[in-house]
């Protein structure tokens, strides 16, 4: 090959920028900090094992080098936590997850009230009384709406029916009690609501379909670049928003006049819109633009936060059915059962008597998540009880495979599907504990997993009770993982009237 004289200084240019890059990304690490995995590509780390062969890497480090360990990926060091320490992590207030997930999913770039740290407070505390303390009051609705969407979206199958559910894993379904919920009975018959609601994760992910290669760089120069579209113009959850402000001003416009006419014979709507206009703190007497958009930032703040996972979690969890005819009999027998109980109109008490589907969506939601995911942003140097320490700064990240497939917790064959194990140790899939943590832990757990989790039942027992469901391959379909985070299979499942 030949190489003119012109061409030298290139290389040489190239050779120090790639070295500089090196000594300015190479990882420092302080004292008494979980040991560094080593690492064969400078710069690059151990972004390929862990993008493309996670389960089987993190595997290695863990049984080589114990919990927890540091790893690093994306040109920064990330501490993997697994079964012995990751409860720490969830008991902390030193670490955040809000703030973890700005960076790589920066969602206050549109809903600008996350900007304000008092914003997920104020949503935790909506969640928890006003949906999950009053979810008995839910649950007829909840099941109304999701048989909407059976009848409507799969319908009558008087032969078997293939039904896709690659383009939005039931998100569509899940949209519906969450929108009931949200914005009350009547914005959510509206079916460009209930689209608006199904759709806008999906829409906002496709702004960052951009791999973080520029975190090699920084992780801001990431997110600064994958934002352009935002700044520049290119918003496509905007139409959204534009939709929720239509139907929802005139609403909330009705019920204030209503609330000053009727003073205390004012009957309030169950919803969280009506909760929202009647804390303290958001009390207003005109519906103005500034006020709509606060409302509706808090409405989608938990829409992410809701419709995506859990129709992800139904979509795996009626996969894990459809593979696995030995469970079927069982299964519908005690849908039958309660169906004849309730006559049809399913109760809190009713839903709680679902044991065996609970314990069989309990091992669905255990066997189904990510490799290593839910990240929590280190806000202040912090010590494990076995001395290691990690700075503030650093992102740790939870083996949650080292903790769902343990086998102090699960047996010699933790990676077997075990639909009985809740049923048989009393504990609900809603329920978080050290060896279970699809919501969370501790003080980070989910408030709003006893809503899903009975949105999740509810749907399982009504499409049961319908439908015959199958696979097409008729055994489990495959996950589909990208990097180390799990979707549910694509093949699409096949639906026949009972």
């Amino acid at each position: 090959m030949y190489v003119s004289f012109e061409t030298i200084p290139t290389f040489v240019w190239v050779f120090i920028v790639t070295y500089a890059i090196y000594l300015i990304k190479k990882p420092r690490l302080s004292k008494n900090e979980p040991p560094l995995i080593p690492y064969k590509y400078p710069i690059i780390g151990h972004t390929i094992d862990f993008l493309f062969n996670p389960e089987n890497f993190l595997a290695e480090c863990r049984q080589k080098y114990g919990d927890p360990f540091n790893i690093y990926v994306f040109g920064q060091v990330n501490t993997i936590v697994g079964n012995e320490i990751a409860h720490e992590v969830y008991q902390s207030d030193t670490f955040s997850l809000s703030v973890a997930t700005r960076d790589s999913f920066p969602l206050y770039r549109v809903l600008r009230s996350l900007d304000n740290p008092e914003t997920m407070e104020s949503l935790i505390k909506a969640i928890r009384e006003g949906i999950t303390a009053k979810l008995p009051l839910y649950t007829g609705r909840m099941q109304k709406q999701l048989m909407g969407y059976i009848n409507k979206e799969i319908g009558d199958c008087p032969k078997p029916k293939l039904i896709d559910t690659a383009a939005d894993n039931f998100a569509s379904m899940i949209a519906r009690p969450v929108a009931d919920v949200l914005v009350g009975q009547e914005i959510s018959k509206n079916e460009d609501v209930i689209k608006a609601f199904a759709d806008f994760t999906k829409d906002f992910a496709s702004i960052l379909a951009i791999p973080p290669i520029l975190s090699f760089i920084h992780p801001k120069v990431h997110t600064q670049v994958i934002t352009l579209p935002l700044r520049f113009g290119f918003n496509p959850i905007l139409k959204h928003m534009i939709t929720l402000k239509k139907h929802l001003k005139p609403v909330l416009e009705k019920r204030l006049k209503e609330k000053k006419i009727l003073g205390d014979k004012y009957e309030p709507p169950l919803d969280i819109i009506e909760y929202f206009v009647n804390d303290l703190e958001n009390e207003t007497k005109v519906i103005t633009e500034g006020y709509m958009n606060k409302i509706c930032d808090f409405i989608f703040i938990t829409v992410v936060a809701s419709i995506h996972t859990t129709s992800r979690q139904l979509s795996s969890a009626l996969y894990d059915f459809a593979g696995r005819p030995e469970l079927w009999d069982d299964l519908y027998e005690e849908q039958v059962r309660i169906d004849k109980e309730s006559d049809g109109e399913l109760t809190s008490q009713h839903v709680n008597k679902m044991v065996k589907l609970d314990s069989f969506v309990r091992e669905s939601l255990r066997t189904f998540d990510a490799v290593a995911a839910i990240p929590q942003k280190c806000m202040d140097s912090y010590t494990f009880k076995n001395g290691m320490t990690i700075p503030k700064g650093r992102t740790v990240l939870t083996y949650l495979s080292d903790i769902h497939y343990n086998t102090t917790a699960y047996g010699p064959n933790p990676r077997s599907f075990l639909p009985h194990h809740g049923m048989e140790n009393n504990i609900p899939a809603s329920k978080t504990d050290k060896n279970y943590f699809i919501f969370g832990s501790g003080k980070h757990a989910c408030p709003g997993r006893f809503f899903a989790v009975n949105e999740i039942k509810i749907g399982m027992h009504k499409l049961i009770l319908k439908y015959h469901i199958k696979t097409p391959s008729g055994k489990v379909e495959k996950k589909v993982f990208h990097g180390p985070l799990a979707e549910p299979p694509i093949t699409g499942l096949i639906f026949e009237n009972r």
